[in-house]
């Protein structure tokens, strides 16, 4: 067996020492009010090399000896190369004095014994523990002595500090090419965000880390609440396979879907607009996109109907009828509050005989035998067949479908009217609480809010459902876990959101954000080291800051990683359909 290597010397150029530890606090005011964030952060001292140089510029960890054995682990956060003459220059000196000084330190700096890196480091709160044929990690809140011995982390190191074993790759790991394995279940049930800016590639991760969901759990059903109309697209493979749409708009043919859905330009450039045109039409062919309306039928609960009955009818009239609607109610393990739209076909056939009994006890031309043939006739009209001719959906009925059996595994819901997204969202939510605490589905349900912000904003309205959706959203994110119901947020705005709900998120992403407001609510939300935040202001599209407290093997360990590319897999997939039509 090969012997673990626990540091990486870079050929044995690496030397380092700890200076000091210090508390840094950051403070930025924004028109939503001040926000203070302090947090720790390690001054190394690192021997100048080229070699070494390069290599800190990318993300790394180093180990912070404490005593024997014993390591505390910390995250590299900024460098600064230093020459000994440059202290002493300033704009003082004449300007040809400066050059000439310059270029002798710009020339020595590899020989130079008066070169060296400064290194801002930020503590994991980890400690590192070294055997003779393995390591071994635990939590330590404890700081190390000023002058300790510092090394840099090897690549089988991160890897055992990091990665699970097994678990479903959500990127490399920046500066070691190494897969970050991670705990995809625990994402899902302890809920996750995306923060990022326009264009950091929020859509393309989450659609990329749908995909592995539905691929790994078979018994989960994902429906995605999409405003700016970018799932249709990005996840087109998944909803020809298992999926479906809804919408509020008539997108049924191929162009008009097109015109609904963002292409993203870097896709164009792996598939013709002709090949997508072709793959809209086998979808559209197959599962035509459906209504979904914020319209509710009226509502008559068991309870209303027999009140209405009971206050219309005379007295002694219709009695036996009456109290079997009563034994009905109770035999079949209904409430008063059981809408008659909801009852199975049975029953409802039960009641209608029930309805048409009572009938004969009345003159036809009085108002309670038209009330009681008009229900009757609604009654019947609600057949399971004829509830899936219907052109549209509410909210409601699609939550109960979402958790039958019949129902496909992914779900778009594609609203471009925030104010409509925002009245079915919570509509769904709070039916899917209420039927999975009183039905006991054990069907697992993810809700996918993409652009966070008009659900769950901190300024709300009941004009335009924002309260709705907040108390919705947030009732998801605190008691969904208990019921097998989960959320995932994604978001370009933090300041602006409700921060209640965001705190109840276990797992986050991040990505370039150009407000420091923004950056500062994510580290104080997520306790989340301030120099660690910064460095997302040099991330590339698709590169992101990753921390979890409950799908990595450490908790809120942030790492950098760059995720797969969803549109490889998008393009990949839809080339095999062809095989298959």
């Amino acid at each position: 067996m090969e012997k673990l290597r626990v540091f990486d010397d870079v050929n044995g150029k690496f030397e380092a020492r700890l200076r000091e530890q210090r508390e840094r606090v950051t403070s930025t005011r924004g028109r939503e009010g001040e926000i203070v964030v302090s947090s720790q952060v390690a001054l190394l001292e690192v021997k100048f090399s080229d070699e070494v140089f390069e290599k800190l510029q990318e993300p790394q960890f180093v180990a912070v000896e404490k005593k024997k054995n014993q390591y505390l682990i910390y995250e590299i956060a900024s460098i600064k190369p230093l020459h000994y003459q440059m202290v002493g220059m300033d704009e003082r000196i004449p300007r040809d004095i400066r050059w000439e000084m310059m270029e002798s330190i710009y020339e020595s700096w590899e020989e130079s014994n008066e070169t060296w890196i400064n290194v801002w480091a930020v503590p994991t709160k980890y400690r590192m523990t070294v055997n003779d044929e393995s390591i071994e990690f635990v939590k330590d809140n404890s700081i190390p002595l000023p002058g300790s011995r510092v090394y840099l982390l090897s690549r089988e190191s991160v890897e055992r500090f990091l990665s699970m074993e097994e678990g479903i790759v959500v990127g490399k790991l920046l500066g070691f090419e190494l897969d970050l394995k991670v705990n995809l279940n625990s994402m899902i049930k302890y809920h996750m965000g995306a923060f990022g800016f326009t264009g950091s590639g929020k859509s393309n991760l989450l659609s990329y880390l749908i995909r592995k969901s539905l691929e790994s759990d078979k018994d989960l059903k994902v429906i995605v609440f999409d405003i700016a109309g970018e799932y249709g697209i990005h996840l087109l493979d998944e909803l020809i396979k298992e999926g479906e749409m809804f919408s509020t708009e008539n997108i049924n043919n191929v162009e008009n879907f097109l015109d609904s859905q963002v292409i993203p330009d870097t896709l164009e450039d792996k598939i013709s607009f002709a090949e997508l045109q072709k793959y809209v039409s086998i979808f559209l062919n197959s599962k035509a996109v459906k209504l979904v309306t914020t319209l509710k039928p009226p509502t008559l609960t068991l309870g209303q109907l027999y009140e209405m009955l009971q206050q219309e009818l005379k007295p002694g009239t219709g009695m036996i009828e009456l109290n079997r609607i009563s034994e009905f109610t109770t035999i079949k393990g209904y409430t008063e509050e059981t809408d008659v739209s909801n009852l199975k076909d049975n029953d409802r056939s039960e009641l209608i005989g029930i309805l048409n009994s009572l009938m004969r006890y009345v003159s036809e031309k009085s108002n309670i035998y038209k009330s009681m043939q008009s229900l009757s006739e609604y009654l019947n009209s609600l057949s399971e067949k004829e509830k899936k001719e219907n052109k549209a959906v509410n909210p409601e009925d699609l939550a109960d479908y979402v958790l039958g059996e019949n129902s496909n595994r992914l779900t778009v819901v594609y609203v471009p009217d925030p104010e409509k997204a925002r009245a079915i969202a919570s509509a769904f939510i709070d039916t899917l609480l209420y039927l999975k605490k009183t039905k006991g589905s054990r069907k697992k349900v993810l809700v996918v809010l993409d652009e966070a912000q008009e659900f769950i904003p901190d300024k709300t309205s009941k004009d335009d459902y924002s309260d709705a959706s907040n108390k919705s959203v947030e009732a998801l994110l605190r008691q969904g876990r208990k019921y097998r119901a989960h959320c995932w947020l994604s978001t370009q705005r933090l300041a602006h959101l409700n921060t209640n709900a965001v705190q109840q998120l276990h797992s986050y992403f991040v990505s370039t954000l150009p407000r420091l407001y923004d950056r500062l609510v994510i580290a104080d939300a997520f306790s989340l080291n301030t120099d660690i935040i910064e460095r997302t202001t040099e991330l590339e599209t698709g590169q992101w800051l990753f921390v979890s407290y409950k799908a990595t093997r450490q908790k809120n360990v942030p790492v950098f990683i760059q995720a797969p590319n969803n549109e490889e897999i998008l393009v990949e997939n839809l080339k095999k359909i062809d095989n298959l039509v």
